[in-house]
């Protein structure tokens, strides 16, 4: 962002823009779409409804980071770093989620990069190659990619990305449930609609969230190979 922005990148990607999202839905189930229909705005009530996004975004920040990326792309699925250095083969359910999402990022590193990376994390770590975890050696690389300009430069902008996406798939699934409530309730057609949008918005941007987060590690990874001899 510009230097007289008063957010940062990560701020305004991640969680103004989530907030929105989810205060969008708000309004449209509870406060009968005033916010959308209001024509008489003034700089405070602007400035006011921004900063209750913004708080709204940090908030589901949360739960987002909690299930989204440690349950569902953690657990549910196997972390990035198992998988690009080939730790773990990737099963169905990642080459499907990698199809869909169209992430070549979120596929092993070729056979020779991975036994030449594992090999140098191997002897900096003290550990036989067959016992690396991903997470200690995400760990161990991560600060000499961080350590490369233009390598941070790229990461910062991967964590904008991930972390919108994966902040505003949360925040999207919260305003299904709010318009999916509202769809019973009312049978409004246009409701239904809204809540069918805010689901292909979570279920998409998910998707997304999975392509950066991997492009993140896979960044890590490749410049810790280029860099430690």
């Amino acid at each position: 962002m510009k230097d007289w922005f008063p957010l940062a990148s990560y701020e305004f990607y991640a969680f103004l823009t989530t907030g929105m999202v989810a205060l969008a839905a708000y309004d449209r189930v509870f406060m009968g779409s005033a916010l959308a229909h209001e024509q008489h705005w003034t700089i405070v009530s602007g400035v006011f409804w921004v900063v209750v996004a913004y708080l709204v975004g940090q908030i589901i920040a949360m739960p987002s980071a909690a299930l989204l990326e440690h349950v569902v792309a953690r657990r549910i699925l196997r972390p990035p770093s198992e998988i690009v250095l080939g730790i773990h083969p990737p099963r169905r359910r990642e080459r499907w989620l990698a199809a869909l999402s169209g992430a070549r990022e979120y596929q092993p590193f070729p056979v020779l990069n991975q036994a030449r990376i594992i090999g140098k994390l191997a002897t900096g770590l003290n550990v036989a190659s067959t016992a690396m975890d991903g997470e200690a050696a995400f760990i161990a690389a991560f600060p000499h990619a961080r350590g490369v300009a233009d390598t941070a430069s790229r990461l910062d902008n991967f964590m904008n990305q991930y972390g919108m996406c994966r902040n505003v798939s949360m925040a999207a699934i919260i305003a299904a449930a709010m318009l999916a409530y509202a769809s019973w309730q009312t049978h409004d057609r246009m409701t239904i609609t809204l809540t069918i949008g805010a689901a292909i918005l979570a279920v998409g941007l998910f998707l997304r969230f999975l392509k950066f987060y991997a492009a993140y590690t896979r960044e890590v990874f490749r410049t810790y190979d280029k860099v430690v001899s």
